[in-house]
């Protein structure tokens, strides 16, 4: 009978010390996280850097340790680049490195430094010829300089746009041809002067876009259309219902941030 005691008070102090070390462990788990994960590492910054006619771009830069690819994301007008919230993080979580700026003559980038003696002037969008949205090429070029000088080969970064945005986006996926895909959120054959025929054209083989818009916005449902047919081994066009525009998708169309994702994948 003493000895079952025993044995039973062993059992007892033994089933104590491993629930100890059980969660001694955990404790340390949860203070010593693993690497891998990328969210436990994520750094998140407001950057500015200048194009080459002297526009300040201001941007938000989101990245981890792990991170081998890279998103520009390119609002569209009159939007700034806090449109894109939704996707930034899904994008980090799946383990991306993201930029979303804001265009020249939006959100925060409204300064551009003139010639000496110095002087700067303030840019507004809505006051924009053609041509002065169209140097938004320069916004895009100053985004990807940022981006190298991060680490990120041209054939590391994806570009997403919405609108305008899109239009930009397309053009740069032609420019930077190591560059090889593209997620265009209603795109027009031309957005105040920003073209898209021709780049669509000129895309190589290896460079893959997702053209997506909405039946009701018909002038960019009927653009997306065009596009895809310029390049139906390059292009994949999605039409959905409704007739929202750019980012305004994401509100009714829940699985379309996951399926961006999915499609800029490695």
């Amino acid at each position: 009978m003493e000895g079952m005691k025993n044995f039973r008070r062993d059992c007892f102090i033994a089933s104590l010390l491993a629930m100890t070390i059980f969660l001694a462990a955990c404790g340390k788990s949860n203070q010593e996280p693993s690497p891998l994960n990328p969210q436990l590492s994520m750094t998140q910054e407001r950057v500015s850097f200048q194009t080459t006619d002297g526009v300040t771009i201001i941007g938000d830069w989101t990245v981890h340790s792990n991170a081998k690819n890279a998103a520009l994301l390119l609002h569209m007008m009159p939007a700034t680049r806090v449109s894109w919230a939704p996707l930034v993080d899904a994008l980090n979580k799946a383990g991306f490195a993201t930029l979303a700026i804001d265009l020249r003559g939006h959100g925060e980038s409204t300064k551009r430094k003139l010639p000496p003696p110095g002087n700067t002037e303030s840019l507004d969008y809505k006051n924009f010829s053609d041509s002065e949205h169209q140097a938004s090429r320069l916004d895009i070029d100053a985004a990807f300089n940022f981006l190298k000088q991060k680490g990120f080969d041209e054939s590391a970064i994806a570009l997403v746009g919405a609108s305008v945005g899109a239009n930009l986006s397309l053009d740069a996926l032609y420019r930077y041809n190591s560059t090889s895909r593209a997620v265009l959120l209603s795109p027009g054959l031309d957005y105040r002067g920003v073209k898209t025929e021709s780049p669509m054209r000129q895309l190589g083989p290896h460079q893959k876009v997702w053209i997506i818009a909405a039946e009701g916005d018909q002038y960019s449902a009927n653009s997306s259309i065009t596009l895809q047919q310029l390049q139906k081994q390059t292009g994949t066009v999605t039409i959905f219902g409704g007739s929202d525009h750019g980012t305004t998708l994401f509100s009714s169309q829940p699985s379309l941030i996951r399926d961006i994702v999915k499609f800029l994948g490695p």
